[in-house]
């Protein structure tokens, strides 16, 4: 029975990373994630339902349109299996369950944010409440405080802010922008404030490391790093509670 639970979780997350690849391509375009049907991008010729198999129609047609045999991005089964493999994770870490569904999906929304934030350099809205959403239904499941969830989120989310128009005042620069409080917020309500401060030092200190690498002019995309500590935070949280229990909180 757990292996085909398993097998289920790497299906609904593979069929997820196909719906990211709709939200990645169009919500930057401010175009319908539902109609028009997908398409060609090359050829424009609407795509049958066999191509629309995740991973295994690229594989079935070697990463070429089934019309025109233009070049299909490797970013498409990439996504798809980023996402079947986090729909794993997921199942293995908190099982199958209701909780599991809520919290994937926010996660998975956050995967979209990060391609995005990374090709175009914008948070769309949409995407960002609807991750924020999630989040906190899933974080109630998971903590099973409603008040500790919320409490986390929005003072998290509000510390942020005040952090983000004092930076403004001091340094004349553009230290977080709105749609990464947004992100904030929804760390908030999947780790609880602890493991969100942990998860946004890591975001931080990685972006830093990055950062000296890069020319003095480059902005770079700050979601991508916040996410990568919401991960590590995650699925490590015994990990870091333990050491702040030990630790820091001690002292």
């Amino acid at each position: 029975m757990e292996i085909l639970f398993a097998v289920i979780a790497i299906l609904l997350g593979l069929c997820f990373g196909s719906f990211l690849n709709v939200l990645i391509v169009r919500i930057p375009l401010n175009k319908s994630v539902v109609l028009p049907a997908s398409a060609c991008m090359s050829c424009g010729m609407k795509l049958r339902f066999y191509h629309n198999i995740p991973l295994i129609s690229y594989l079935f047609l070697m990463g070429k349109c089934g019309f025109c045999k233009a070049k299909i991005s490797f970013l498409y089964p990439l996504i798809e299996a980023i996402s079947g493999v986090f729909g794993l994770f997921i199942y293995l870490k908190f099982g199958f369950s209701l909780e599991s569904l809520f919290i994937g999906i926010s996660i998975l929304l956050l995967l979209a944010l990060s391609i995005i934030d990374l090709k175009v350099k914008e948070v769309p809205d949409s995407i960002n409440f609807w991750a924020l959403i999630f989040a906190l239904i899933g974080g109630v499941m998971l903590h099973l405080d409603l008040l500790f969830v919320i409490a986390s989120s929005f003072s998290l989310a509000g510390f942020f802010t005040l952090l983000r128009f004092a930076f403004q005042s001091l340094a004349k620069k553009e230290a977080l922008g709105e749609g990464d409080i947004i992100i904030v917020a929804t760390m908030g309500a999947l780790l609880g404030w602890k493991l969100s401060l942990i998860a946004v030092f890591i975001s931080a200190l990685s972006a830093l490391i990055i950062l000296i690498f890069c020319r003095r002019d480059y902005q770079i995309p700050y979601i991508p790093f916040l996410y990568l500590g919401t991960l590590v935070c995650l699925f490590l949280d015994n990990f870091f509670m333990a050491f702040l229990n030990n630790y820091i909180l001690q002292v």
